[in-house]
């Protein structure tokens, strides 16, 4: 899913620029990197007295999207930029996003030829410090990026930007990944209703209700056609995913295939004793019939759902855009319904988080103007996103179907974002805000939205999607509580490169073969025997040592 932009209105913060109107010195004189921009426009929106340019790696969708007579280094994004910033980007390689960006930067990298400014992964980052390739932006980023980035960034409670630095350094700024949690449960409310059954609250509230779908078949699916719980058979372990049983396995303590601290000890999360136990319920539910029996071989969930042959499965607050806007095309009576399941029916959740920062902007050491990159994100993610979010240009850039028209796709958004999307759209809907205030696509929701509130029973797919997503998924977005553990890895070490492949495998067929039955729960004991002596100890040793090393 794209990212929501949301236009609320963050806290004023102070800033302080550094005196002086020639030089700027970085923090470290190892890194040498030093601007040459004024006083004046080392401010997040002050304008260069002469064009600065500067050269990028350019990441680009697989076909180009652009309007007629516009070019990646042409667009509506460039003009707005050169006309804020009096800046001008040239792309020093351009390449499809993926393994062929990737391969131009390993290239650009190997021979020491770096753009300007470039997105790498945390395994680049890395290399690019250890081999002093990158500027240090730490005194750039306090005078060039706004309040309203720093505000974002700290939303993350420094996690974000803490992935970017090193040894006190920050190297780089990351865009963000804000939270797409918590999960829901997404049940057919039509059947509820017609089998007179309540709002589930817990684990066992929801063993029954699947129970009763199982078997009364309130959609006339026919004796033993109507399936349990849709589930993928990653089971769990990816973050705000549809189809896995995180939601379950959280109530257990479980966190899958993340890295946690238990006990003051880094282990992963896939081979504790907690793990064990959530996939001890989930093995039951499979035996008594309540999870779908095809689901280890199963291509299409989504067939399922929009055949109206399972009423259950977890998804995030989006779930209403897919797969359920073809489902409700399909059966304009299917409704559904979102719910938080939790230990203990209070309604406060146990869940992980994801990596905050998994992509980050970097700058060539040397490069006279480092600031430029904190501006740019300022001009892109604050100003135009807010003050100037009717630009023309940039409006017809969208409406025309244009894909990744800035210079650099950084993008950063508030960890919350989703939830004052919900928060901005209500009050709008309530008659509270001024929905011309509101972002585009916020603008979008509301016009589907208020078109859906004039008669739910009368409205398209597409309006039902827009409320049932913003409103009724993005209100649990907001008010649930949660209890927030946050992994301490996502990196790569040195033994995983070669090891992680088969251990993975080794963890898909072990988690399977517990929950189909096709082994019993003991089981469990030997695949974590195992995990350990064919790399897993190795690997846990690394990324120990990797933590206490940064």
């Amino acid at each position: 899913m794209k990212k929501i932009f949301s236009i609320a209105a963050a806290s004023l913060m102070s800033f302080s620029v550094l005196a002086g109107c020639s030089m700027l010195s970085n923090s470290s004189e190892d890194t040498k990197t030093k601007t040459i921009a004024t006083k004046e426009e080392l401010t997040p929106f002050g304008k260069y007295k002469e064009t600065v340019t500067y050269t990028v790696g350019k990441a680009t969708p697989g076909i180009a999207k652009l309007p007629k007579g516009q070019t990646y280094e042409d667009d509506a994004y460039t003009r707005y930029l050169k006309e804020t910033l009096n800046i001008q980007s040239e792309n020093k390689f351009e390449a499809q996003d993926g393994d062929a960006y990737n391969q131009k930067v390993s290239m650009a990298v190997a021979s020491g030829d770096l753009p300007d400014i470039m997105s790498v992964d945390a395994t680049t980052l890395r290399q690019l410090v250890d081999n002093d390739m990158i500027a240090d932006l730490s005194d750039v980023y306090k005078s060039s990026a706004s309040d309203y980035i720093k505000d974002m960034y700290n939303s993350y409670d420094g996690r974000a930007l803490d992935a970017a630095t090193f040894d006190g350094k920050l190297m780089a700024l990351p865009s963000t990944a804000n939270a797409n949690i918590p999960t829901m449960l997404w049940l057919r409310k039509d059947w509820m209703d017609k089998l007179g059954l309540d709002a589930p609250k817990t684990v066992e509230d929801m063993e029954k209700v699947l129970e009763a779908f199982v078997q009364k078949d309130p959609g006339g699916n026919g004796k033993g056609n109507t399936v349990g719980l849709a589930l993928s058979p990653s089971i769990g372990g990816l973050y705000g995913s549809l189809f896995v049983a995180d939601n379950i396995l959280s109530t257990y303590n479980s966190f899958p295939r993340q890295w946690i601290e238990q006990d003051g000890k880094v282990v992963y999360g896939s081979i504790t004793e907690e793990t064990k136990q959530g996939l001890g319920k989930l093995a039951e539910w499979y035996k008594d019939g309540l999870i779908d029996p095809q689901f280890a071989v199963r291509k299409s969930i989504e067939d399922l759902i929009i055949g109206g042959q399972t009423g259950a499965y977890f998804g995030p607050w989006w779930t209403p855009d897919y797969p359920l806007n073809s489902a409700k095309q399909k059966n304009a009576k299917a409704d559904w319904e979102p719910y938080i399941i939790s230990k203990d029916g209070s309604g406060t959740i146990t869940a992980y988080t994801q990596n905050p920062a998994s992509e980050f902007y970097v700058v060539k050491k040397g490069f006279q103007h480092p600031e430029v990159l904190p501006k740019v994100l300022s001009a892109l993610d604050d100003k135009l996103r807010r003050e100037d979010r009717n630009y023309q240009p940039v409006v017809d850039f969208i409406k025309e179907g244009g894909d990744r028209g800035a210079p650099i796709n950084i993008m950063v958004n508030f960890n919350d974002a989703t939830a004052q999307m919900y928060q901005n759209i209500n009050s709008a809907v309530e008659g509270k805000k001024d929905p011309a205030t509101l972002s585009l696509d916020d603008q979008s929701s509301y016009e589907k939205i208020t078109g859906y509130l004039k008669d739910p029973a009368k409205a398209d797919a597409n309006q039902w999607s827009a409320y049932k997503s913003r409103m009724v998924a993005g209100k649990l977005m907001a008010e649930t509580k949660i209890n927030e553990v946050n992994p301490v890895f996502f990196g790569q070490t040195k033994s995983m490169k070669l090891k992680w492949a088969n251990l993975t495998k080794l963890e898909d067929e072990a988690f399977l073969k517990i929950v189909t039955g096709e082994k019993d729960l003991n089981y469990f004991n030997k695949f974590v025997d195992t995990w350990k002596k064919t790399g897993g100890s190795d690997i846990t040793k690394e990324v120990t040592e990797t933590i206490k090393e940064k």
